[in-house]
């Protein structure tokens, strides 16, 4: 898990409790970083972030994400926590996520990722393999 420094737990949890409980935003520093570490384009990333290539890029381009989009990135940083976890590599997780599953009709997990439901689904299909819980 070491390929991806900004996904370590105290790393989420410092910038979710700045986020929740002193309302400050996240540094775009920190999405830019998440992009490059795992590997996505920015139109790959935009999908992940249920944004437009180009709101994402604007986004990049200011100090701070917008609070939407901080609480979207902070899900889904969780949620790539949860499948290093899960995998133990990221190679192994992403093709996980573009393979099609049956508790998702068939659809690849990197598919539902476009909402904060279809993150939470996914979430909490990896904490079910996690967990050794086949659907």
């Amino acid at each position: 898990m070491g390929a991806v420094p900004i996904l370590k737990k105290h790393t989420i949890y410092e910038l979710l409790n700045g986020f929740l409980y002193k309302e400050e935003l996240i540094p775009t520093s920190f999405l830019k970083a998440f992009i490059d570490s795992i590997g996505a384009s920015q139109n790959t990333a935009a999908k992940l972030l249920g944004i437009a290539t180009r709101t994402l890029q604007r986004e990049l381009n200011s100090t701070h994400l917008s609070s939407e989009l901080s609480d979207r990135f902070l899900q889904l940083m969780d949620l790539y926590k949860e499948g290093l976890e899960a995998f133990y590599d990221l190679d192994t997780f992403k093709q996980w996520l573009a393979t099609g599953k049956s508790a998702f009709h068939g659809k690849k997990p990197f598919e539902l990722m476009h909402s904060i439901t279809g993150i939470q689904q996914v979430k909490e299909e990896i904490i079910r393999t996690k967990l050794g819980i086949l659907s």
